[in-house]
């Protein structure tokens, strides 16, 4: 057996999914080394969902500190962690969900990891990082056809970021078939027929999607789009703050950071030659902190799309997703 071959006991542990996707698709997903960036409230969900997909490793980096805040929104920590390494605390729950997967946590600094570190994985998943860091792991990626998503959580709006560079893939296309009549002139049932259809979709590198104020970056494209989701300018927003700031919102600092939101809002704006009014200020209040349920509902869209980008079936997001604070829905936006 090689060493992409799934054993009898994987076989039987995975035996729903090969069901769903087969056994080609499962090989991939078995012979797939995963790097997850971040492991708080989103990238715990992450974990888990990746896990139980039964990839062959996961590696968790993270140079964070438990608090008694992360404690209440990750279930993969136990009480009593604070002070600890939060990527050391989290395996054993971790490891618990599949044994089969090789897991490892590295509690480096992301930032100070050099370009060979990340050669090695299929996938990266990278969370809670600033846009400057994200675009040099995008650069790396490319450069070795290594797939990657980006994503976080703020409040009750989350979102992720797809470069999968070219990808191609395969999907389940339905067709119905036409109805037959038989030898008593009784029309039969439409038949319906499930048929592979192969696609490709090019993904454009992170630094033409992501285009924010006061950075060196070639904007004339973006200005030719007057009808973007207004979440977008949230997510913008968000990023823009983080790269300011160096974190994310907090309560503690309430109105410093609505007034900082808002100005910065005001640039988005104007970068994208878009109406004030487009997004309203009142959408700031629901950014704070990191909302349990949108960690888990955001979790498993981004395991997904891990899925889809290693196993090479049905269609992944091109390129952008974005959770709707209000509504709670998830919209697909392609941007550049």
């Amino acid at each position: 057996m090689s060493e992409n071959e799934l054993s009898a006991v994987e076989a039987e542990l995975y035996d729903r999914q090969i069901r769903l996707w087969g056994i080609e698709s499962q090989e991939r997903l078995r012979a797939a080394n995963v790097l997850l960036i971040g492991v708080r409230g989103l990238g715990s969900e992450i974990a888990k969902n990746i896990l139980l997909t039964g990839v062959n490793s996961l590696v968790i980096l993270d140079d964070g500190i438990v608090t008694e805040e992360e404690q209440n929104k990750n279930f993969l920590l136990n009480r009593g962690s604070e002070g600890k390494k939060i990527a050391e605390e989290v395996l054993i729950k971790a490891q618990a969900l599949n044994p089969l997967v090789k897991l490892s946590a590295d509690t480096s600094a992301p930032a100070e990891k050099e370009a060979f570190f990340f050669e090695s994985f299929t996938i990266i998943v990278a969370t809670g990082i600033k846009t400057d860091l994200l675009f040099k792991i995008d650069r790396i990626c490319r450069a070795n056809k290594i797939k990657l998503i980006a994503g976080d959580v703020f409040g009750s709006f989350g979102y992720s970021v797809n470069d999968f560079q070219d990808h191609h893939y395969i999907a389940d296309q339905p067709k119905l078939l036409g109805k037959k009549r038989g030898h008593d002139s009784k029309e039969t049932k439409a038949e319906r027929e499930i048929l592979k259809v192969k696609g490709e979709i090019k993904y454009p590198e992170l630094y033409k999607v992501i285009i924010l104020p006061n950075k060196k970056q070639n904007a004339d494209c973006i200005k030719k789009s007057k009808r973007r989701n207004e979440y977008l300018f949230l997510m913008l927003i968000l990023l823009e703050f983080r790269n300011r700031q160096n974190r994310d919102p907090r309560v503690s600092n309430l109105d410093k950071d609505l007034k900082l939101l808002q100005e910065i809002k005001i640039e988005v704006l104007d970068l994208y030659q878009a109406d004030h009014l487009k997004l309203s200020d009142q959408v700031f209040e629901l950014v704070f902190g990191e909302v349990v349920p949108v960690c888990a509902v955001l979790g498993g869209i981004i395991a997904q799309e891990v899925i889809k980008a290693v196993s090479q079936r049905e269609i992944p997001v091109n390129n952008v997703f974005l959770f709707d604070p209000v509504t709670y829905c998830g919209k697909e936006e392609t941007v550049a």
